[in-house]
């Protein structure tokens, strides 16, 4: 080949690549470029390693390039080709690469430390040890914008949405960072986040060397064994969520599903009594009773509403600095136990659990039996077995879900779980194996990105705190953002409690809830557990009924409310701050799935247009209705040339709530079925099981309790109708959609 036609081919190898929506670009220096829709977005920063107490910096040369080449592999995720360098550090080699998969969406840096490290700390925890990829943070001819998850509660409390590029001031990141979003007015979107490693993976944000941002391993490791291997995912979409939808399917991929311990979790199809912070009886009884004797008699008046009871830190054994130091039922709060209390009231039970106390009488330094790490500031178990006894003995107290609270804390004091490369994935894989052979599902509260990201490998937890803890009148009810997060991996997200009612009498807090509405109805659209908190005799039935049925059964929408694309746009770029969510139910026709779509709208400013192409819930080629949740006779018909166009009274105490609708054809006759409209999420599955295609009909399986009536809406031919079905015993039950009558 003439070197003239060499060069028009690599030319033309370039523009190809280049007209992809998103590729990378290369070259024999060690650097990189990620371009969308033919724009560059990031360039590549220099690659670093320490080792030996010395950072060595492809930047100054220290780290010095000795060899690039090309491979092919396949993984978990595919097949790929890559592009790799290996480096010298002083005496040390050390390998990066970059893998180009067959799904052209993402991509996957791979950093090695080939012959090991010593002295490779950095001069704080928040630092990292290596750098790659690292990408500059500069303008570029296209706006663009960014989310950056921090902070605990999956990098709710602390995240940051902003504008990207030589103005960007800060960037969440070291032991409390999490995955960085960037993306721009037409919503491309890159995430990077680990893919592996993820208790001691962290990002760095580098703002002395003209702002730069890097993956790597956290700074607190100081020896890393030969051939430790570290890699980063940058994976790109049009859309944010369907950005965060295809992530996640990617990390998923990698590590399983979790569909079938969701499933399963009790926790999060039946409403439950909750008293952490925020609930009426947290640290508080009823005047002159125990916990106990509290519990009992709430029980006896909710017996037909929840189906578990949620025991927060009041009920264990505290010791130095408040850690846990016996996890047992005090006998002056519950003096009889917690197998009384369940022989006795039948309750399941959601235990709460925090950091261990460096006095922890389960450390044999303590005289325990099991072995601790025991620092200056707490202890860490670090024995399968003690795992095993603890949860083992609960199989006689009830225990369905086992909430592990205060991970940040814990990860915080315990020096170990900052230093070794180890200690921290181990921690949460023995809780998490004695959690499954007792059949006991985790919650994480308080969690880290990192802890949110672990929980990939973990079968048991099925769910994770979005939001900070509940404070009647606050503002904790804003989850739309972190659980775009959570779904993505697999988990539900947890609103938190709260209360149905405005005023509760005595209450610690001196405080009252103005939003009773709106908490219960972002509890119910979270998809995570629903958990009321009021003083016994002054819960509102029927709020909490517009999400239960049968003995608290929920109707929830399929996958939980996040926020849309628009609502990161419109902070990103006008620095506005809307809540606009969406979500959808789906119902199978035969044996074709139907999408029912809800939008919540709340703090909307100036008009919010939503385009059809918005609104990823609605299915190509089905044609829908749309209806204001206050008024279902305002339902139309919504064309693909349409916008839904929010308005800009959209409150907490007057929220916007909108429900699409699927056409359904039988024969000449247009139908849409509206749902069970007494229910915030009125075509949830928990109701309508199935809907059955006959010659003749159309019928609606409906899931009842005896003596129950249910009443459905339904467009027939452009007419609003209803029709009522009394359910005799408890089950399935269905009507017509042509008459409105029983069919039993």
């Amino acid at each position: 080949m003439s070197t003239k036609f060499f060069i028009i081919f690599q030319f033309f190898i370039q523009i190809a690549v280049l007209q992809k929506p998103f590729s990378l670009k290369t070259d024999d220096n060690g650097n990189y470029f990620l371009y969308v829709d033919g724009n560059l977005w990031l360039g590549s920063a220099p690659t670093f390693f320490r080792d030996s107490g010395q950072l060595f910096s492809a930047g100054d040369g220290s780290l010095k390039l000795f060899y690039t080449g090309n491979e092919v592999g396949v993984d978990k995720l595919g097949n790929f080709s890559t592009r790799d360098y290996l480096y010298r550090a002083g005496k040390k080699e050390m390998f990066v690469s970059i893998r180009h998969y067959d799904d052209p969406n993402f991509l996957v840096f791979v950093q090695n430390y080939t012959d090991g490290g010593n002295g490779t700390k950095a001069e704080s925890f928040d630092e990292i040890i290596s750098g790659f990829p690292g990408f500059r943070i500069e303008d570029g001819v296209v706006d663009r914008g960014y989310l950056s998850f921090g902070g605990y509660m999956l990098g709710d409390t602390n995240k940051i949405i902003g504008k990207w590029g030589n103005k960007t001031k800060e960037i969440r990141d070291g032991l409390t960072g999490g995955p960085l979003v960037i993306f721009d007015k037409e919503a491309n979107t890159l995430i990077i986040s680990p893919l592996t490693e993820f208790m001691v993976a962290s990002n760095w944000h580098d703002k002395e060397v003209g702002g730069n941002i890097y993956w790597g391993i956290m700074g607190g490791v100081d020896t890393v064994p030969h051939h430790y291997t570290y890699l980063t995912i940058v994976y790109y979409a049009k859309g944010i969520n369907k950005a965060f939808d295809g992530w996640g399917k990617a990390l998923k991929k990698m590590y399983g599903s979790k569909e079938n311990s969701l499933a399963q979790d009790l926790t999060l199809h039946r409403a439950g009594y909750w008293t952490d912070n925020g609930a009426y009886y947290y640290y508080k009884t009823e005047p002159m009773k125990t916990y106990e004797e509290t519990m009992m008699n709430l029980i006896n008046k909710t017996v037909n509403t929840f189906n578990y009871f949620q025991f927060d830190s009041w009920w264990y054994y505290k010791g130095l600095s408040g850690g846990v130091k016996l996890w047992e039922p005090r006998p002056d709060v519950f003096p009889h136990g917690f197998g009384y209390f369940y022989n006795h009231t039948y309750s399941l039970l959601a235990l709460h659990n925090r950091y261990w106390s460096k006095d922890t009488t389960y450390a044999k330094q303590n005289g325990g039996h099991y072995d601790f790490i025991v620092e200056k500031s707490g202890a860490l178990p670090i024995d399968q077995k003690f795992w095993n006894d603890l949860l083992n003995k609960t199989l006689t107290w009830g225990l369905v879900m086992y909430e592990q609270d205060w991970l940040n804390v814990q990860f915080n004091r315990i020096t170990a779980l900052k230093t070794n490369l180890t200690l921290g994935e181990m921690w949460l894989t023995q809780m998490n194996i004695a959690a499954k052979a007792n059949n006991v599902v985790i919650q994480y509260c308080m969690a880290n990105p990192r802890h949110a990201l672990q929980s990939l490998t973990l079968s048991q937890v099925t769910q994770a705190r979005a939001s900070d803890d509940y404070s009647p009148g606050g503002e904790q009810w804003r989850i739309g953002v972190s659980s775009l997060f959570a779904h993505a991996l697999g988990i539900a997200p947890s609103k938190d409690t709260f209360w149905t009612t405005e005023t509760q009498p005595g209450n610690r807090y001196k405080k009252s809830e103005p939003y009773t509405r709106l908490n219960a109805l972002v509890a119910t659209l979270s998809t995570g557990p629903f958990g009321p908190s009021d003083m016994s005799g002054h819960m509102d039935f029927d709020l909490i009924n517009k999400t239960c049925i049968y003995y608290g059964q929920l109707m929830q929408p399929t996958k939980p409310a996040t926020a849309m694309d628009v609502q990161f746009i419109k902070e990103a770029f006008e620095s506005t701050k809307i809540e606009v969510w969406s979500t959808y139910s789906v119902n199978m026709l035969n044996d074709t799935a139907l999408h029912w779509g809800t939008i919540l709208a709340v703090d909307t400013v100036g008009d919010v247009a939503l385009e059809y192409s918005d609104m990823e819930f609605l299915v190509p080629g089905v044609s829908y209705a749309v209806y204001n949740y206050n008024d279902p006779s305002s339902i139309r018909e919504f064309k693909e040339s349409e916008k839904l166009v929010l308005p800009n009274n959209c409150t907490k105490t007057d929220f916007c709530l909108y429900h699409f609708v699927p056409k359904m054809n039988h024969g000449d006759n247009e139908i849409y079925l509206l749902g069970d409209i007494s229910k915030w999420v009125p075509a949830s599955s928990g109701r309508i099981r199935s809907i059955v295609y006959q010659e003749a009909d159309l019928l609606i399986n409906l899931w009842g309790a005896a003596a129950e009536e249910i009443t459905i809406q339904y467009m027939l031919n452009g007419e609003l109708k209803s029709g009522t079905c009394p359910i005799k015993t408890t089950g399935f039950n269905c009507i017509s959609m042509l008459t409105g009558k029983c069919v039993y």
